[in-house]
């Protein structure tokens, strides 16, 4: 690897735990009823339902995976992520400040969880979950597909059928972190993550984006289940949701247009993990999105080092809407910057301001936007 100038996050030699997946997200919404409505349409189902909180989860799984809570403004509250040692439950309790709940955090008939928080201050919760439900049998259906060569479905016509997408899971959330390189090493340090691949400015080669997964050995795992990226504010970027195959994805956008949602992008797919996506807006403006067809690697692959510009976020797709990087410079992103420079974070401004040069240049400068 050539070297860069400054340091990039690396695997741990000794990490406090091994993160097994990710768990569930949870978010603050104003509008409870608005939201779910939304989530019902891109896709998943409800799990339970009070009037402070709803909680959703995908078809592979019988836990929840998505908690909107009633709240007065719309934000990230949390992050949960699935372990499998009791020895490591017991080593990120003694972690200061960490807080345990024994019934978990959905209470009783959930599993317990130590909460601990991420060098930006997001609570992190520890799931423990026995080895024994790892493997729960998925609820697949596949279709048959025709292709030159080979023909699996004889006389009979590809069927359409209306509705929201299927969502079989939870795949991975992508956040902006004011200190990149802490946030990024913290999630190695603390949940035992590996760099899959890292993105470095053209021209200052600084690293700002790490795709991270999980360390599961010789087990087949996503390309990543967080990722971290350089951000003017701490927040989430967005969440990706897993798709039985194509076919899924286009459905799910179908319906989502149909009922009046607000499209992001898509259909493409991505470089960096090779998912076929389609990201949506929920009803906050927050990017959500469906994806089918990712990478899966075990703990062999060695990082890989890339430069960043639009162009490097698809392969192949529609063309990336203007607006769907947010490199606008808010009130409120401002006021977030200037709170975290006097909290006495270590923000680069420089890296920060050539990633918003590099974020507003067209991939395709012969297409007129």
């Amino acid at each position: 690897m050539k070297q860069l100038p400054s340091e990039c996050p690396v695997r741990s030699k000794d990490p406090v735990s091994k993160a097994r997946d990710i768990a569930y997200v949870r978010l603050g919404r104003k509008n409870l009823e608005l939201a779910a409505e939304y989530y019902q349409d891109f896709g998943l189902s409800t799990f339970e339902v009070s009037k402070e909180r709803i909680l959703f989860r995908g078809f592979s799984s019988n836990l929840p995976c998505w908690s909107l809570e009633k709240a007065d403004r719309d934000f990230l509250l949390g992050l949960g992520l699935y372990i499998s040692s009791a020895e490591e439950f017991e080593r990120l309790r003694r972690i200061d400040g960490a807080e345990v709940r024994p019934l978990g955090r959905f209470g009783s008939g959930h599993f317990p969880t130590v909460t601990i928080q991420d060098p930006s201050g997001l609570p992190v919760d520890a799931v423990l979950l026995p080895s024994s439900l790892e493997e729960m049998e998925r609820n697949r259906r596949s279709r048959n597909w025709n292709s030159d060569g080979k023909v699996t479905r004889k006389n009979q016509p590809q069927p359409y059928e209306v509705g929201p997408a299927k969502v079989n899971r939870l795949g991975h959330a992508v956040f902006l972190k004011q200190e990149f390189l802490k946030n990024a090493q913290w999630y190695c340090d603390v949940f035992g993550m590996i760099p899959s691949d890292i993105q470095i400015l053209p021209e200052s080669k600084e690293p700002v984006i790490a795709f991270l997964r999980c360390d599961l050995g010789e087990k087949l795992t996503d390309h990543h289940t967080i990722v971290i990226a350089s951000g003017i504010d701490d927040r989430l970027e967005h969440c990706a949701f897993e798709l039985e195959d194509l076919d899924e994805v286009a459905k799910g956008r179908e319906w989502l247009l149909r009922r009046g949602w607000k499209p992001a992008w898509g259909i493409g797919r991505h470089i960096l993990g090779s998912q076929i996506f389609d990201y949506q807006r929920d009803p906050s403006g927050m990017l959500v999105e469906h994806y089918t067809d990712g990478d899966k690697f075990d703990d062999t692959v060695p990082v890989g080092f890339h430069p960043i510009s639009r162009e490097s976020l698809y392969q192949w797709g529609q063309d990336m809407p203007e607006d769907f990087l947010d490199t606008e410079l808010s009130v409120e992103k401002l006021i977030q910057l200037v709170k975290g420079i006097f909290s006495g974070r270590k923000i680069e401004l420089k890296r920060l301001m050539e990633l918003k040069k590099v974020a507003e240049l067209s991939p395709r400068s012969w297409i007129k936007y």
